[in-house]
């Protein structure tokens, strides 16, 4: 599960927690991005985010961190990173890939992304009653799991919807929240405490 992750907070933590449960409570691997390529860079230092998620994960058993993206030299690619996984796994492991439907919605301008279905499954995360409209998604034609089950019999190959109850905040949202000096919404207790410490976002100055 990528992201900027700037900050995280509990819609991040919240969503983690239930692909978790659906995937019978296996792992999941937060995986944040150093130089996004299809979003806004982001406001923090890396070593600010990188010890934002430490905090938010410390209670969370199922969750773990992944810096590979992080220690990278070039910018993150999702499909480099995937080429990356199925060479350190076995080859009969389920790697699955978590994004939410504003990225699946232009999954097909993603580098090589008529490719990203051969070394992975997909879970989207769909909010109640959307509908994908014709046209969006990906550019190919992508197999759609109708059941976790049908999906995690094979290793790769399919696209699963997941409906879960939405979070009405984003960190754009919590970000513009501090910046107005208000108290932000569904920040995990340890990552307040670290943002108030540090007055992180209060110039939304970008790093150099």
């Amino acid at each position: 599960m990528g992201g900027t992750f700037d900050p995280i907070h509990c819609g991040h933590l919240q969503a983690a927690q239930a692909v978790s449960e659906l995937l019978h409570n296996a792992d999941v691997h937060l995986l944040p991005a150093k130089t996004p390529v299809h979003k806004a860079q982001p406001s923090t230092q890396v070593e600010q985010r990188i010890s934002m998620l430490q905090l938010a994960v410390e209670d969370y058993p199922q969750l773990k961190l992944d810096l590979r993206e992080i220690r990278a030299v070039n910018p993150s690619f999702t499909i480099d990173t995937l080429r990356q996984l199925r060479r350190e796994l076995a080859q009969d492991i389920r790697v699955v890939m978590v994004i939410g439907m504003d990225s699946y919605q232009t999954l097909g301008m993603w580098k090589n992304s008529e490719s990203i279905l051969k070394y992975c499954h997909i879970i989207v995360l769909q909010r109640p009653q959307y509908e994908i409209q014709p046209g969006q998604g990906a550019v190919y034609q992508a197999p759609i799991a109708n059941s976790i089950e049908q999906m995690l019999a094979t290793t790769h190959g399919s696209v699963y919807f997941f409906e879960q109850a939405p979070v009405d905040i984003s960190a754009s949202e919590i970000r513009e929240q501090i910046i107005n000096s208000e108290t932000p919404n569904l920040l995990p207790p340890k990552v307040a405490q670290y943002i108030n410490t540090h007055q992180l976002y209060k110039a939304d100055v970008r790093p150099q």
